[in-house]
């Protein structure tokens, strides 16, 4: 069956012969010429009433419009390129319609450019003949529309966009049609003024990396080495940022953790792409901060913490890796994902950050055509929200790179074209909001074009598609800092929901032990002269789990989160109580040694507190003590005894700032009050009792015969000894002598 016949038959069936009948002269008239309803599909889905041909191949794409905006006497020049992607030579012509009644509204435009169907813009005012084109190649075909004797727009004629079409067809019919747009300006005519207000837009894009993994932090520092290397996707929003010819200019909202890990991964091109990075003066880029890991604000704001605990999730320490933030870079930005609402917008404010971008959301009641600034209410206080532009954000992700879902062949030229037009609603919106509310200039409108996360722009492509979008006339591409010290316009916008979890959050749960672990893990740290040092890398391991990267691998971010709560827990474990058995304390006072045990890589400054649970020990001093890494030290606590009898005592290890860093421990001592006294007592009247007995025993007994003194001794030895000679009988003189 052939693809006319298939249409006719799909078509009857959808509709009914006679109502097809009644529409077929509609479908003849100019779409801008319809009620809104009828001209264009209520959606962005293709029309029931006809079908599309994907499946034949055949594709039209735009290359160029030149003049982007034309006037009377000018002639449009519109060129296409039609690809073969069937199985067939393609032998068939190209049409070319336009509509001649400006288009006023931003849905109308979206509606028109989202369009899968086959409907045109209005009637045929050129065509060209294709011949020949082979599978697998394609043909470039130029169509020319006179403005005067075509469109008859003359000075006459209002400012604005128009609808245009362009279809290929052979002789099956239709194969494919492009929908698009070409700017008119009466130029000094009596039409519209030319143009009616000035629009500025500022392209912000993120520079985060992948999520971390803690288990493997050098995978880290690899990714970010690659993304940061030529051709990678932070190379390129880099140099979107700093474009050579000195030409229109993206913003970078940065990770800092991003920034920190290229400057000190040791890598050359991740250094030089830090370096221009983080160069002030008039090389600088514009810059803004995310969270530290590019938290996810949402699942924080959900799991019901309070201020401080969000504020510290928000802003991992980055001071082990030694790097530090530019001067310059002193605005934060926080980036929320998902359905914005109020509680992650006061979770934003609970984190510090000076602003929050919001996505999609927060549109004004009544039109466009104001500045993207607002103020919201939300119970942590008033927060300035960015509200980006949806529309114009989808059309240059696409148009100037590659997203998760791939770009379209020639998307630059179309997104030139739908940018523009656009834009021109937004200053047309502009003028009258202007004159209605003060009856002067308000100033110019400043919208946000906010670039996907996955983004990985063609820098060259994008400067050339701000090139020509500043030629327009009314757009002025500048920095998103300008915007940021602006005031907010008093305008009516739709309220954000108070509260919308999304599914792909973090579990509730799983965050507030994370964060519970965080807070551990800093009162820890201070033990230490430099927390950093000893808490840095968990800190980091902490806020892992909380990246909006992780949201697309709920499985490894689930064992991310268990290593790092495991991590922490291994670092509490550094310091321990060692266990002494069961004291006696037998005097009135006397010191309790607590024996405390260092493995901690540093030093821990501590103070060792006991809390007995009886009246009759009294604790009297909190020694703040040293104790080196590697090692035991006991510590001396003073206590007075009051009574006698067998206490619990809780021992308490404190960090300088008085937080708990061991769960409490107890020991028992036997505490005997007066004991040491009475023992001396005793000691001291035994000596006294032998003493006494020891001398009375001399007493009795006397001196002993054998036993002299001192003094008889030396009067002995002194005296010349005396000789006993017997006695003897006397005898007769011999008579001869």
């Amino acid at each position: 069956m052939s693809r006319s016949v298939s249409r006719v038959v799909r078509a009857l069936v959808a509709l009914g012969a006679p109502v097809a009948a009644l529409l077929g002269p509609a479908l003849a008239l100019p779409a801008a010429a319809l009620p809104a309803a009828a001209a264009l599909p209520a959606t962005a889905e293709p029309a029931s009433v006809v079908a599309t041909t994907a499946d034949d191949g055949v594709t039209v794409d735009l290359v160029s419009v030149t003049p982007q905006v034309v006037g009377p006497g000018d002639t449009v020049r519109v060129t296409v390129r039609v690809a073969n992607g069937g199985t067939a030579a393609l032998d068939g012509h190209v049409d070319l319609a336009a509509g001649w009644r400006p288009v006023t509204s931003r849905e109308t435009l979206a509606r028109w450019a989202d369009d899968g169907s086959e409907r045109t813009a209005g009637t045929r005012q050129a065509t060209e003949t294709v011949e020949q084109v082979a599978p697998g190649t394609s043909a470039d075909v130029t169509l020319e529309m006179d403005v005067d004797a075509d469109l008859q727009l003359r000075a006459d004629a209002p400012w604005g966009p128009r609808l245009m079409s362009v279809s290929v067809s052979d002789a099956d019919g239709v194969a494919d049609v492009l929908h698009t747009f070409f700017l008119f300006d009466p130029v000094g005519g009596t039409g519209d003024a030319t143009p009616p207000a000035e629009v500025r837009l500022s392209v912000v894009a993120p520079v985060t990396g992948p999520a971390l993994d803690p288990a493997d932090p050098e995978g880290y520092v690899s990714d970010v080495a690659a993304l940061t290397a030529p051709g990678g996707a932070l190379a390129g929003t880099l140099d979107a940022a700093l474009p050579d010819d000195g030409g229109p200019a993206v913003s970078l909202a940065v990770d800092p953790a991003v920034a920190a890990t290229a400057a000190t991964s040791g890598d050359e091109d991740a250094l030089a792409w830090s370096e221009r990075l983080t160069a002030t003066g008039a090389d600088a880029p514009d810059v803004v901060t995310l969270p530290v890991l590019d938290t996810d604000l949402a699942a924080l704001a959900h799991a019901g913490l309070d201020r401080s605990a969000i504020a510290a999730a928000a802003s991992a320490d980055l001071g082990a890796t030694g790097w530090e933030p530019p001067s310059g870079w002193t605005t934060s930005l926080a980036w929320p994902v998902g359905t914005p609402d109020v509680e992650t917008l006061a979770a934003a404010r609970s984190a510090g950050v000076d602003h929050v971008l919001v996505p999609d959301g927060l549109r004004t009641t009544d039109g466009d055509g104001v500045t993207a600034l607002a103020r919201v209410e939300t119970p942590a206080g008033d927060v300035s929200a960015v509200v980006a532009d949806p529309e114009l954000s989808s059309v240059l992700a696409t148009g100037a790179g590659t997203t998760s879902a791939g770009s379209a062949p020639g998307s630059a030229a179309a997104a030139v074209q739908r940018l523009l037009a656009d834009t021109a609603v937004l200053a047309s919106d502009a003028a009258a909001r202007s004159v209605a509310q003060t009856g002067a200039d308000l100033g110019p409108v400043h919208v946000v074009a906010a670039m996907p996360r996955d983004w990985s722009p063609d820098p060259a492509a994008l400067g050339a598609l701000l090139d020509r979008l500043e030629q327009g006339g009314w757009v002025d591409v500048v920095p998103f800092s300008d915007l940021l010290g602006r005031t907010a316009p008093a305008v009516e916008r739709q309220p954000l929901p108070a509260s919308e979890a999304d599914a792909a959050e973090l579990s509730p749960a799983t965050v507030r032990s994370l964060a519970d672990a965080r807070a551990a893990v800093t009162s820890y740290a201070s033990v230490a002269d430099d927390p950093a040092t000893l808490a840095g890398g968990v800190d980091l391991a902490l806020s892992a789990p909380l990246a909006v990267g992780y949201r697309s691998v709920p499985e490894a971010r689930d064992a991310a989160a268990a290593f790092a709560l495991n991590r922490a827990e291994q670092l509490r474990g550094g310091l321990s109580v060692v266990s002494r058995g069961t004291p006696t304390l037998i005097s009135d006072t006397g010191d309790l040694p607590v024996r405390v045990r260092n493995d901690l890589p540093v030093d821990a400054t501590i103070t060792v507190v006991l809390r007995p649970d009886d009246p009759r020990l009294v604790v009297e001093s909190r020694p703040t003590v040293v104790v080196p890494a590697g090692r035991s030290l006991d510590v001396p606590v003073r206590v007075r005894a009051i009574g006698s009898g067998d206490v619990d005592i809780r021992v308490e290890v404190l960090a300088p700032n008085g937080a708990a860093v061991l769960e409490p421990s107890s020991f028992e001592v036997r505490v005997r009050a007066g004991w040491e006294t009475v023992g001396t007592a005793v000691v001291a009247a035994a000596i006294g009792v032998l003493f006494v007995a020891g001398i009375w025993r001399t007493v009795r007994r006397g001196r002993s015969a054998r036993r002299t003194t001192g003094e008889v001794v030396a009067a002995a030895t002194t005296e010349t000894p005396t000789t006993s000679v017997p006695a003897r009988t006397s005898e007769p003189e011999d008579s001869s002598a």
